[in-house]
């Protein structure tokens, strides 16, 4: 233990070097020990430089007019343990704390245990080598893990919906697969023997159902098989245990309960998807690994066919955040680091204020990549991917009160995500109130992108495509089921080439606001090449104006759910009750009477429509199935409504393509030939380039259409992520 003598005497010494460095601290993961965190004899190790720090602060040396930063040299710096910032740790508006590397990314923090190549020789065990695919048997090597991992390893949960129990393996940063069957994509069923469901009492247990393809011969059930499916509804991924294979009737029993059972009442398609894993059997491609927990025993098939002795081998077991900031942690930035291997989210902060994260790599966390709660941070710049659920979550403020956070997000880069938990582990998840999310880009994941609640977030000029890849019924952007999520602004965003939705046309969305959500504004946003550009489910007070639907299979939609659905506010049904959500924010008292006064005076005021969402000035160009579509309910209320100055476009009067319905008001259209196209003066959007100039065709049939500023979209090159 440090004695306050101790800490005196380190936060003098430390002064000194502050100060005759110009406020910058050295380490070095390769210096010799007893360094002094000079340039000249750095620091080894983070903790040193953190103990100084904090002796610094301690000692009551003057701090700098400006801020303190400790520069970590290019290398690796493996943690055993979180690193922990706490208020003791904290700078101020003036003087922050920066830790940063000395070049982008060449400092990498990391976790895990590393395995050496040497480890792995291969596989001799006679019996072992049977069971291996013979096309494998010559690639797949083991090791040893005994002496690495103390204690028992986990068994996989009977059923879970995100990552499986420790260890995960990585080599040369890339996750490597549980062996698995098939190798890629989906096998499927349609017989269901067993829904999994009472009839009576609708408790949910374990089901069953036939699979004839004769491999499943091969699997040991009592050695441990599980199955990841979307059991019933393609919103709903999980993994389930297999409890017995009958190889005469060829029915799965599962072990494993799914929450909405086994093709359990799905509206969409009959066949079910899932794949199998977990199986020693099917280790036969690339990348895929098996581990006997029981004689902690690692199986690899090399990425590249064999290890050549140099890859970089990570273990991860602890489920511990890699960084952690406590509450009150203030005035810190992390700058340029690399943060890598992590079975927790990586990094955490919690009732913080102040803290920047900049221009880092966050990567191969079995979780999530940023959990932020608090009020004026900043993530941004940063390339986050590769993670088992979301890339960023964020929340902050005070709800009842309506105060902001002002948390940003701005210019980065969210990739490959969502690897373990397939849905609603979104790029980006928001709430409180007042959250700012601006120029990111956010690809390549099987379910949404943005997941957000809360009120009065702003989300702009944001990148979104390559998403909702496996999944159907979702949106790009999601949120619903409230009538409180008011004031939030979602303008400016581009959102485009998403996956269709397994259950075909329409099924997923660019803007999904479900279930009776009510209060953001929609302008100037482009979707392009999206199955349904925005669906309005029942809710109120969702203005779409100034917006371009291009290439899409359904323009948008509105329909009157609330009018018909028994569930409306049902008390018995918590996710339901719309009103004591309500009223659990004093929705009718002040802020929010005054915020929001059609919230306040909703139930006098036809509460059950889908009132005040007026759609004018859109542009619907070249959709292909449906424009506009109201549900029947919903074309009663058009007197209600404000729809107008809006045009469908068909560029050379292709046949197959969307007309206005004529039942709906305010939507003109036109129709060019191929022989004489309409020009309406974008760059090329047939390639999704859409900007303008100001003199161009579209102005003249639109003259109330606005120009949306497109080359603000997503990242800034000023701002790019190297």
């Amino acid at each position: 233990m440090m004695r306050s003598g101790d800490v005196l005497r380190i936060g003098a010494v430390v002064a000194c070097v502050v100060s005759a460095q110009g406020g910058s601290l050295f380490v070095n993961p390769s210096a010799a020990p007893g360094g002094k965190g000079t340039e000249a004899a750095p620091f080894r190790t983070i903790a040193e430089a953190q103990s100084a720090v904090r002796g610094l602060r301690q000692s009551g040396s003057p701090t700098p007019d400006g801020p303190t930063e400790i520069v970590l040299a290019a290398g690796t710096y493996t943690l055993s343990d979180t690193w922990k910032f706490s208020k003791q740790d904290s700078g101020s508006a003036r003087a922050p704390v920066v830790w940063r590397s000395d070049g982008k990314g060449a400092a990498r923090v990391i976790g895990g245990i590393p395995i050496s190549a040497a480890r792995f020789h291969p596989v001799s065990d006679e019996g072992i080598l049977q069971r291996i695919p013979e096309g494998a048997r010559a690639h797949v090597v083991v090791a040893d893990l005994a002496d690495l991992v103390p204690g028992k390893i986990p068994e996989l949960a009977d059923s879970y919906g995100a990552a499986p129990n420790p260890p995960l393996l990585y080599v040369n940063h890339r996750l490597m697969e549980l062996a698995r069957w098939p190798n890629e994509g989906w096998t499927s069923f349609t017989n269901a023997t067993d829904h999994g469901i009472d009839k009576e009492t609708k408790k949910k247990y374990p089901g069953a159902f036939l699979y004839g393809n004769p491999r499943i011969r091969r699997w040991h059930p009592e050695e441990g098989v599980w199955l990841n499916g979307f059991w019933t509804h393609d919103w709903d991924n999980r993994s389930l245990r297999v409890a017995t294979i009958n190889t005469s009737s060829n029915e799965i029993r599962l072990a494993g309960v799914s929450p909405y059972g086994i093709a359990g009442g799905t509206w969409g398609r009959k066949d079910r998807r899932f794949y199998a894993f977990n199986l020693l059997d099917e280790l036969d491609a690339p990348g895929e690994w098996y581990v006997d927990r029981t004689r902690k025993l690692l199986y690899l098939y090399p990425p590249e066919g064999k290890l050549a002795g140099g890859e970089e081998i990570v273990l991860t077991l602890a489920n511990r955040p890699l960084v952690r900031f406590e509450p009150e942690s203030r005035h810190i930035c992390l700058r340029h680091l690399s943060f890598e291997y992590s079975y927790d989210t990586v990094i955490t902060l919690a009732n913080v204020e102040d803290i920047e994260i900049d221009g880092c790599a966050i990567a191969n966390g079995a979780q999530g990549g940023i959990h932020l709660n608090g009020r004026k941070c900043a993530v941004r710049r940063c390339d986050i991917g590769n993670l088992g659920r979301g890339g960023i979550s964020v929340s902050g403020g005070d709800r009842k009160q309506l105060i902001r956070a002002d948390n940003v997000l701005e210019n980065n880069r969210i990739h490959d995500y969502a690897q373990f938990q397939k849905t609603y582990a979104a790029g980006i998840h928001v709430n409180g109130v007042g959250q700012v999310i601006r120029h990111n880009e956010i690809c390549r994941a099987p379910h949404c992108a943005v997941l957000y609640g809360g009120n009065d977030h702003l989300f702009e000029y944001n990148d979104v495509h390559h998403v909702l890849l496996e999944t159907g019924d979702a949106g790009a952007y999601y949120t619903g089921r409230d009538w409180t999520t008011q004031g939030t602004v979602l303008r400016y965003n581009f959102t485009h080439e998403l996956g269709s939705g397994a259950e075909g046309v329409g099924n997923t969305m660019g803007f999904y606001f479900d279930d009776c959500d009510c209060g953001d504004e929609v302008y100037g946003n482009i979707f392009w090449k999206v199955s349904r550009g925005i669906m309005i489910g029942g809710g109120r007070e969702h203005p779409v104006r100034n917006n371009i639907f291009a290439a899409c299979h359904i323009g948008m939609s509105i329909d009157a759910r609330g009018m018909i659905w028994k569930q409306w506010n049902n008390p018995a049904d918590p996710s339901w009750c719309l009103d004591k959500k309500a009223r659990d924010l004093n929705y009718q008292e002040e802020p929010w009477k005054s915020r929001y006064p059609r919230l306040a005076n909703i139930w006098n005021d036809s509460p059950r429509e889908p009132l005040y969402n007026p759609v004018e000035t859109n542009l619907f160009l070249d959709c292909q199935k449906e424009v506009l579509v109201l549900d029947e309910n919903t074309r009663k209320l058009q007197e209600k409504l404000a729809i107008d100055g809006n045009l469908a476009v068909n560029t050379t009067g292709e046949s197959s393509l969307a007309k206005p319905d004529p039942r709906v008001k305010g939507v003109g259209s036109v129709s060019g030939t191929a022989g004489n196209p309409i020009v309406l003066g974008f760059r090329d959007a047939a390639r999704g380039d859409f900007r303008i100039e100001s003199g161009a065709e579209l102005f003249r049939l639109m003259p109330g259409f606005r120009r949306i500023p497109v080359e603000a979209f997503g990242i800034q090159k000023q701002q790019e992520v190297k």
